[in-house]
């Protein structure tokens, strides 16, 4: 009877509230600098490995089968470089938050599972070697650009230097209270489609700039909030859901901005706040709180 090897990685979802971007051809030089928040809420990865006669590999999300390129791309890649033998194995995604709506699944996705294929295999590489497998996978399937550095750093995090893992370089803005993220969401955003707009993406770059700079000028989460709303409207890609609800929050005294990119709103809050708010959200939509992540990817 063939032996199956189970083993299971975590990695945290993401928001960015603000940033901008440099494309290369080395995907290791493809990044984004900008600012978001780790969500204790992620995405959990299970695989399972079973020796077999050639390589067969299947993927599911929350349960149901998928074809997602990203999942396919880093597991193949993973075995050209490392793995000499051939494996059926499953890839089993379990992910708390949303698909395509600005939570750095893919991100979150790519590093579980990096993670869990190193673990299985008791690959002797370094975590920058996994982590940068990572980055690749999310550039060159346009899942994202910067959230894997963001997701390895944890907490509120603003990243500094272009570069994947080993290269870039990220900061994080120390925490004196306990808060909470509060998402209010209406549905999914096509991530890849927003990073292929040329337009769009000339203003980002105008506008997530200056919003860095202001930032590292005071480090706080109210001035994060800030930044990420005004760059929200800058950039013109709220709809007008987004841009009422956002503006509602504001009149009764809640900063909020929308994740980059989905159809959804979020904002940081104490925990106090944010029970109150979620009372207040629920007509809107669907709401999720979380505590803000700050461990980064871990084996489970």
């Amino acid at each position: 009877m063939l032996n199956t090897n189970i083993t299971s990685a975590w990695a945290p979802n993401h928001i960015t509230g603000f940033f901008y971007s440099k494309m290369d051809q080395d995907p290791m030089k493809s990044s984004s600098l900008g600012a978001g928040v780790n969500l204790a809420r992620g995405t959990t990865t299970n695989i399972e490995t079973t020796p077999s006669s050639q390589n067969e590999v299947s993927v599911f999300i929350n349960g149901k089968r998928s074809d997602t390129e990203l999942s396919h791309w880093l597991v193949n890649k993973f075995f050209d470089k490392y793995i000499e033998d051939n494996y059926i194995i499953n890839v089993n995604h379990t992910m708390e938050m949303p698909l395509s709506a600005g939570f750095g699944t893919s991100g979150s996705g790519a590093l579980s599972l990096a993670l869990a294929l190193k673990k299985a295999f008791n690959i002797n590489i370094s975590d920058e070697d996994y982590f940068q497998l990572a980055h690749i996978a999310d550039v060159e399937n346009k899942g994202g650009l910067g959230t894997v550095m963001a997701e390895i750093a944890g907490g509120l995090e603003i990243r500094v230097a272009f570069g994947g893992p080993g290269i870039g370089k990220v900061e994080t803005i120390p925490l004196e209270k306990k808060y909470k993220v509060i998402v209010l969401y209406f549905g999914p955003y096509q991530t890849k489609e927003a990073l292929s707009d040329k337009n769009l993406m000339e203003k980002v770059h105008k506008f997530g700039k200056s919003c860095i700079n202001d930032l590292l000028k005071d480090p706080t989460v109210e001035r994060f909030l800030e930044l990420s709303q005004w760059f929200v409207k800058r950039i013109e890609v709220a709809t007008k859901p987004i841009s009422n609800i956002i503006k509602k929050m504001e009149q009764n005294g809640f900063l909020f901005s929308m994740p980059l990119f989905g159809e959804s709103v979020f904002s940081i809050q104490t925990e106090r706040k944010a029970k109150e708010l979620r009372d207040t959200l629920q007509d809107y939509g669907e709401v999720f709180i979380s505590d803000i992540s700050t461990g980064g990817p871990h084996v489970n």
